[in-house]
């Protein structure tokens, strides 16, 4: 069986940056702590008025062909990730498909398509289908790609949150993008991707949730996310990639880069000590992160990491990746590849 690899990658960032010193400023009850502080999170990019999920995307798709051995016309396959679904400016569309439209726009005429949503573990759910499509001869290609119009929740928080205890103040934190990767098979041991792993703590369900607001038009994110950053549920992450590493042979020290998700530096500096507490390691793989500067993209919030450290040669040839996904739901997942 051939591996499975990323065969070029796509990113697309709104030109607008908003950092978060302007963006409080907009508050009529600004937060009595220094939200930038406790969340590392400086700046993040807006989308523009004419800039929607479905641009983001095809915006993404476009940079990402240009560094494709394909042509448009060669893609067998285009899952779309996104969970902001909008298109022709704030109009939410579900029917037709954005993948069908992004498709044929990008003339894939003869490409399968669908659109898959599970919160921001979306992009790597769909790179799972893909894989699986490929391994199994269905396709020999695809292209898996997402638009974030995530500052819609801001747009929403900014208006309604009223006091130090809002359960919006998670919608501050995010940022606009597009991603887009090409999957192929390849005839190489040294490239590919290893595995893609899910497991999902229901019991958590409900303590982050995406929703039309109950008071202003749009969208509205309520998160609870003193408890979606408790020990309780960060602990759950260290013994997943555990028994992951076993079921493949693998052990943490194979891993030279960890991209966790990019909520914020707080939250990736506690999940990566339980990981280095769990398995009792000195030196861990090397942290890569862009939530600074673009805060949490949702679905394509590791792909804008890996786009960008590529792109600044940080990562060297022959490495092997380990991305933590952490989305509502809650989903904890992990992807692991090799360059």
């Amino acid at each position: 069986m051939n591996n499975v690899r990323f065969e070029s990658i796509g990113l697309y960032l709104p030109e607008e940056e908003l950092s978060t010193q302007v963006l409080l400023e907009r508050m009529e009850t600004p937060p009595s702590f220094d939200l930038e502080k406790i969340t590392g999170i400086k700046t993040r990019r807006v989308k523009a008025k004419n800039e929607d999920s479905y641009t983001l995307a095809l915006d993404a798709a476009r940079n990402c062909l240009k560094k494709s051995r394909f042509e448009a016309h060669e893609i067998e396959a285009v899952i779309c990730t996104s969970i902001s679904r909008f298109k022709d400016g704030e109009r939410a569309v579900y029917e037709p498909t954005l993948s069908l439209s992004i498709k044929n726009e990008l003339g894939a005429f003869q490409a399968l398509n669908y659109d898959i949503s599970n919160a921001c573990a979306g992009m790597t759910n769909g790179v799972f289908l893909l894989q699986n499509l490929i391994r199994s001869g269905v396709v020999q290609n695809g292209l898996v790609l997402s638009g974030e119009c995530c500052t819609s929740l801001t747009e929403t928080a900014l208006k309604e949150i009223n006091g130090p205890f809002s359960d919006q103040f998670a919608s501050l934190t995010v940022g606009d993008s597009g991603v887009a990767v090409i999957l192929d098979g390849i005839q190489d041991d040294n490239e590919g991707i290893d595995f893609v792993e899910f497991t999902t703590l229901s019991d958590y369900a409900l303590d982050c949730l995406g929703l039309p607001s109950d008071k202003n038009p749009g969208v509205a994110m309520y998160s609870n996310s003193s408890k979606l950053s408790s020990m309780d549920v960060v602990q759950y992450i260290p013994r997943f990639i555990d028994d992951t590493l076993k079921k493949y042979d693998l052990t943490l020290g194979d891993y030279d880069y960890i991209i966790p998700h990019q909520t914020a530096v707080s939250v990736i500096k506690k999940h990566v000590r339980a990981v280095q507490e769990y398995f009792k390691v000195d030196k861990m793989p090397k942290i890569l992160s862009s939530v600074e500067e673009y805060g949490n993209t949702s679905t394509t919030t590791h792909f804008v990491v890996l786009n960008n450290c590529l792109e600044q040669n940080l990562i060297e040839k022959g490495s092997r990746v380990l991305m933590m996904v952490a989305a509502s739901g809650v989903v904890i997942g992990l992807t692991s590849f090799r360059i």
